[in-house]
């Protein structure tokens, strides 16, 4: 997945360069770069992988050690992946549940989908859906919002809908509770393009003259691969969707 346009890419790179030159920020053009394509690696190797064959599905889960026969029938009857989707191009309803989350435990520790857990990445453990796949989370009490992106299976807790990771809970406040109520609504497709033509990912931050906005990006791949190069300086920075 390369971030640099390409004959069948979006022409995106020009105005991109031009927002960083002008930014404050513009001298760091070059480790933004670096950062963005260790991240965009990381993550699209996980959309490349899910969008293959069906064996990632049948992935052994390496995480949870003390799942049972009555854990593996509620996880076989609940959430398949088809009705996610369809839900989801339908706009039909958000799904509710418990969220909980993992931390220091795991961290790089194998996941279901082959790629080393970091609790400092936006990824989250989901019983059926694709690997790949973006869910926009949202806390029922607080309405804070986040993207994450399947890399995991789980969580196997009755009644718990996602598992997700330490940044991730962070960021709408869930490490400090440890479970709550959010609602799960399908962004992507398993990889990582948004499910409605008209949209695409966006970067976006605070600056003194009003909220600032990097991309369009097609894939949640390229937007997290920005993200995370502007983090250290922007920690309030965040991926949404947005009308391209």
């Amino acid at each position: 997945m390369a971030f640099f346009r390409t004959s069948d890419s979006p022409k995106y790179s020009k105005p991109f360069l031009k927002q960083f030159l002008k930014h404050p920020f513009g001298p760091l053009l070059p480790l933004i770069f670096l950062c963005m394509t260790a991240v965009s690696l990381a993550l699209g190797g996980i959309c490349e992988a899910a969008s293959g064959s069906g064996t990632a599905q049948k992935q052994t889960v390496v995480r949870h050690k003390t799942k049972n026969k009555s854990q593996t029938r509620n996880a076989g009857r609940t959430d398949s992946r088809e009705i996610w989707l369809q839900r989801a191009r339908e706009n039909a309803d958000v799904v509710l549940g418990k969220a909980s989350w993992y931390g220091a435990d795991f961290n790089m520790g194998a996941t279901a989908s082959g790629v080393p857990y970091n609790m400092y990445t936006f990824t989250a453990a989901h019983r059926s859906l694709p690997f790949g796949t973006i869910v926009r989370v949202t806390d029922q009490y607080n309405g804070k919002s986040v993207m994450v992106c399947v890399t995991d299976r789980g969580p196997f807790v009755k009644g718990r809908i996602i598992d997700m990771s330490y940044a991730a809970a962070n960021r709408i406040g869930l490490e400090r509770k440890g479970v709550s109520t959010v609602g799960l609504e399908v962004v992507s497709d398993s990889k990582g393009r948004p499910l409605n033509d008209g949209e695409a990912f966006f970067v976006e931050m605070k600056s003194p003259t009003g909220p600032e906005r990097f991309g369009p990006y097609d894939t949640f791949a390229d937007a997290a691969a920005v993200h995370e190069a502007l983090l250290l300086a922007h920690p309030e920075a965040s991926v949404v969707l947005g009308s391209k």
